[in-house]
């Protein structure tokens, strides 16, 4: 009896669990969590076992066709397959929208498809198997077209005087802003100015990896050289949904195009026609996203950048490279490219990168949260595509750059960003 009742109240657990872990995997910070568990007991299993290894020469294939939703072949279009550990087997189109890709180590797999301009799209999942190719794996894309945002409840100011001892002392403008979307309040947008102004502005936005706040500093100096500067940080409200914050800069950038932030400035004539993106960190990774929904963009700057999420899930399970906490907590969030390889082509600026505007990438050789590999694998395609860009790679012991105790390093970055700004702001 006492066997028969602790298998029921067993039981009972069982599902109450299996119940809640289908309804927390509903939403975006309740998936984001169980992906880091499975992570966390992946890891646990391998340190004991070791990782799995792959034979190159027990391998599969398969092949199809990319087309258009009216039917059309899409050429340079992308097919792949991911392993759980990031690992990338990848073909494009040709002129027909044919394509195949070989190699791929036997196993099941989620394929996907994705191209500039369309949505990105996972297949019904397939097994590879040794010695024999899938045939008429087809996808079909649709043509991309961002979902509206429509804030309202804007919330200006005060105005506060911003003060900088970086790179020299300073003080600027500085007015907070807040505004609704989504049914969340979102905080802590900060819009910097010049204390004197005697010409008309350009705009830099900046995406900063945590509250916009916290790099106060950094902001007023940008000010101080000439420019408006809009910067938004990751809203706590929205977790880890990074589509979320895509929406909320998105929201930002649009009121700016409205006139709003000329509108929070008297005095101050905000420039239209030129403007630029800046982002850091994990903030890249909504800049990039955001591209497709703004207008061309006359350049980037980008400081410590994302621009592969395949090729940071393989750092996650490196046994050369160690990311500290709570960083490894962020990658392992978002989840399982064998399972939704989609989600990671989305966020993977290098298969788009004949696509990006004139880009300056900087990055620490001893970046231990984001490795600079991220940063060398952007710039090699770029190079590929004779595309206009330009990297610097320093020497630095940290992965953030600290504007309230500076090192050269800082001075050296902010030198040559605010050189790479003027330049192209120039040419508008």
């Amino acid at each position: 009896m006492k066997r028969r009742r602790l298998g029921r109240i067993v039981l009972i657990l069982l599902l109450l669990l299996t119940v809640g872990l289908t309804v927390a995997s509903r939403t975006p910070t309740g998936q984001a969590a169980l992906n880091v568990v499975e992570y966390r007991v992946r890891a646990w299993w391998w340190s004991l076992t070791g990782q799995p290894s792959y034979d190159p020469t027990r391998s599969g294939s398969f092949s199809g066709a990319i087309r258009t939703a009216d039917g059309q072949p899409l050429a340079g279009a992308f097919a792949l397959v991911a392993l759980v550990r990031g690992e990338v087997y990848q073909a494009r189109s040709d002129a027909a929208g044919a394509y195949r890709v070989d190699g791929v180590p036997p196993g099941r797999y989620v394929p996907m498809s994705g191209a500039w301009g369309f949505v990105e799209t996972n297949g019904p999942p397939l097994t590879i198997s040794v010695g024999q190719e899938r045939k008429g794996v087809d996808f079909i894309l649709p043509v991309y077209r961002p979902a509206p945002v429509e804030p309202t409840a804007w919330a200006v100011g005060p105005t506060y005087v911003a003060a900088s001892d970086f790179p020299n002392p300073l003080t600027a403008r500085r007015i907070p802003f807040t505004f609704t979307l989504d049914s969340l309040v979102i905080e802590g947008g900060q819009f910097y100015l010049p204390d004197q102004i005697t010409q008309t502005l350009p705009t830099i936005f900046i995406i900063y990896p945590s509250p916009a706040i916290n790099w106060s500093n950094v902001s007023a100096a940008m000010a101080q050289e000439g420019f408006a500067v809009i910067t938004v940080g990751p809203d706590p409200d929205r977790g880890l949904d990074i589509e979320g914050h895509v929406r909320d800069f998105r929201a930002v950038f649009q009121a700016w195009q409205a006139g709003r932030f000329a509108e929070m400035a008297p005095g101050a004539a905000l420039d239209a026609n030129r403007w630029l993106l800046m982002s850091g960190s994990f903030g890249s990774l909504m800049l990039f996203r955001a591209l497709r929904d703004l207008p061309a963009a006359p350049a980037i700057v980008s400081v410590g950048g994302v621009s592969d999420a395949f090729l940071g899930i393989q750092s996650l399970y490196s046994t050369e490279l160690k990311i500290p906490p709570p960083y490894d907590t962020y990658i392992a969030a978002l989840g399982r490219p064998d399972r939704d390889p989609a989600f990671f082509f989305g966020y993977s600026p290098i298969f788009y990168a004949d696509h990006l505007p004139p880009i300056f990438m900087i990055h620490s050789y001893g970046d231990e949260v984001i490795p600079y590999n991220q940063t060398t694998a952007l710039s090699a395609a770029l190079e590929a595509r004779q595309a206009p860009h330009e990297t610097l790679l320093y020497h630095d012991t940290t992965h953030y750059l600290d504007a309230y105790n500076p090192t050269e390093s800082t001075y050296l970055v902010f030198r040559r960003a605010m050189a790479f700004v003027r330049a192209y702001i120039a040419q508008r």
